[in-house]
């Protein structure tokens, strides 16, 4: 019988683990999120933030409130490297979740680490569904300091009073 107990206790602590880890999600962004990112105080590190809410950086606020969209998705292709740049911000029910790929420099980002990476620019940006095709291109590659020797450039935004569009150029 004791050597059942031996066999049982390590399994079960192994299960737990397993079970505690497979409930993160790494691309949930934990700090607070504000429109104030142009200021140069430096980030906060997640662990040290006392006012950054448990479930995700945007509570308190409503969907798009804080950049005027609720998703932000940018692929870029350059000459010579096919998705060099690809990132993402989402915003829902006051979490938001956060990616960022750059093949180039070799940075793959989640969580904090991507919104980070991606705050500045968001703050920059100024679009409605309204602003034409070419200004919101305009805008995304200079918010975030896009390459204008892009071979190709998709963007999708979901607005926040619940319209979507999607913004596609292609330089030869």
């Amino acid at each position: 019988m004791t050597k059942n107990k031996k066999l049982i206790f390590p399994a079960l602590i192994m299960s737990s683990a397993l079970s505690l880890a497979a409930c993160g999600d790494e691309e949930e962004v934990t700090q607070p999120v504000t429109d104030e990112a142009a200021e140069e105080t430096p980030a906060p590190e997640a662990e040290s933030t006392e006012d950054a809410s448990p479930s995700g950086g945007t509570e308190g606020t409503a969907d798009g409130e804080t950049y005027g969209f609720t998703d932000l998705s940018v692929d870029v292709d350059m000459p010579d490297q096919d998705d060099a740049l690809d990132f993402s911000y989402e915003e829902e029910r006051g979490q938001v979740e956060a990616e960022y790929e750059n093949k180039i420099d070799g940075v793959d980002l989640t969580g904090d680490e991507a919104f980070n990476e991606l705050e500045q620019g968001l703050s920059q940006l100024n679009l409605t569904p309204d602003t034409p095709d070419d200004e919101v291109i305009s805008q995304v590659v200079e918010a975030f300091g896009i390459d204008a020797g892009f071979k190709k450039i998709e963007i999708e935004i979901d607005y926040a009073d619940g319209s979507d569009k999607n913004y596609e150029q292609t330089n030869q």
